[in-house]
């Protein structure tokens, strides 16, 4: 062969391996752009909040001082764009104290103070992949955080300084118009008093290892009617007594009053009526060794004149069940915006709980300013002994959507004549907040 062939062969099969390796370049290229444009794509987020909370306890004889607790919450976290409709989130979360530690964090020994319960420490708050690629359809797997209906069940607990969050596979329809069908198996729950926690009580323990399933169907029928149905199954690993199947139907909206032609602030939506009834059965579970069947249930009625709410409700717990040891419970809500703000009611009681409430709230003519005053008056459910009554006050406003300055102020009074050992609603309390905020 002559060489002048031979280079011309070798040539071509250069010609070709480079237009072969160009072509396999390009696929790579298709392949990684997108990924690279989906992380380029993402969204930094970020949450300050710092607070001042004070508490003043008359019960037990141990309490000796007045608890002051100042802590800074730090949430900084990161969103991925969409890959073929995957994407990915993470969020670390900080709680740190300012000052002195003049509160009792639930472990850190400083007993002579009443309890907030905001302990220090670092975390991942959140960290899970999620699936948005079939119209209508929500899938997430990891550790997330999220809530349903008005917090009574499940929640997040925002309230408190460190989230709870729950490891978990979470899945959202919305193909249907109006209709919201959610499911959640919760194999976790990251609780609001940390990883470093050594209480193994129920009540303040970091971390509930579960075999949980929740359901929630959401149906609007208008947009001021909304039905919901739910079931929430709980098995609790280590704490089988507290495993329980609850079932419910809620239903919650306004009647519009046109004809009345009230005057309204700005901006603020008309005058109606508004309502509020759920219904909710609660029975043992798996391998509880308790047998029994609990009530729930919420009557709420109320106007809304001159852009102000006029609320008074009615929510009963059912307890007295298993010889008298026995109440409904909500171990997964969010507490602390049920049964008054001063918190000496997160767990019922064992003779349940009826709440009788009064709210008055709206905003602030030309100040764009939130209120909201609230009144409780308790009693057991079994027995119908009087618990005690509370009142309180908020107020909050919301700068150009991203800074939020508030005060809240609770004063709980008890009509037990001593301090009853594992019942918080025996002692005086009073509770005073102030915060400000940050979210980008």
């Amino acid at each position: 062969m002559h060489a002048h062939t031979v280079l011309i062969r070798a040539g071509a099969l250069l010609g070709a391996g480079l237009l072969a390796g160009n072509a396999a370049a390009h696929a790579i290229d298709d392949a990684l752009f997108p990924l690279t444009d989906s992380l380029l794509q993402g969204r930094v987020s970020l949450d300050v909040r710092y607070r001042f909370e004070t508490v003043d306890q008359d019960r037990p004889a141990s309490i000796l001082d007045e608890a002051n607790a100042q802590t800074v919450r730090t949430r900084l976290g990161w969103r991925t764009g969409l890959f073929h409709g995957f994407f990915a989130y993470g969020e670390a979360e900080n709680v740190s104290v300012v000052g002195e530690e003049d509160y009792n964090n639930t472990y850190n020994g400083e007993t002579s103070f009443p309890v907030v319960a905001d302990p220090d420490g670092t975390e991942v708050n959140q960290a899970y992949l999620g699936y948005l690629g079939l119209k209508g359809n929500t899938f997430r797997y990891g550790r997330q955080a999220f809530f349903f209906d008005n917090h009574r069940f499940v929640g997040d607990v925002g309230w408190r300084q460190n989230q709870q969050t729950f490891d978990s596979f979470f899945y959202e329809n919305k193909m249907l118009p109006g209709v919201t069908g959610s499911y959640a198996y919760v194999y976790n729950v990251n609780r609001v008093f940390g990883e470093d926690t050594p209480n193994s009580a129920f009540a303040n323990d970091g971390d509930f290892s579960t075999d949980g399933h929740l359901v929630n169907l959401q149906w609007k029928l208008n947009p001021v009617t909304t039905l919901t149905g739910y079931a929430y199954l709980l098995d609790f690993d280590d704490f089988d007594a507290e495993s329980t199947a609850t079932y419910g139907l809620r239903a919650a909206g306004e009647i519009p009053l046109p004809s009345l032609k009230l005057p309204t602030l700005p901006g603020a939506p008309g005058s109606a009526i508004l309502y509020t009834a759920e219904y909710a059965r609660q029975s043992d579970y798996a391998d509880n060794p308790g047998s029994f069947d609990l009530d729930y249930g919420l009557l709420e009625g109320g106007v809304r004149l001159f852009g102000v709410n006029f609320k008074v409700a009615y929510e009963l717990l059912e307890g007295g069940a298993v010889n008298g040891t026995r109440a409904l419970q909500t171990p997964l809500a969010t507490l602390h915006a049920f049964n008054g703000w001063a918190d000496q009611f997160l767990r019922t009681p064992a003779a349940g709980l009826k709440d009788t409430y009064v709210t008055v709230g709206g905003p602030v003519p030309g100040l764009a300013v939130d209120w909201l005053v609230r009144y409780d008056s308790y009693e057991s459910d079994a027995g119908s002994t009087d618990y005690g009554s509370e009142w309180g006050v908020m107020l909050s406003k919301t700068f150009a959507e991203k800074y939020t300055v508030g005060v809240k102020y609770a004063d709980y009074s008890t009509d037990a004549p001593a301090f009853i050992a594992g019942r918080p609603d025996t002692s005086d309390v009073s509770k005073g907040w102030l915060w400000l905020q940050i979210k980008i």
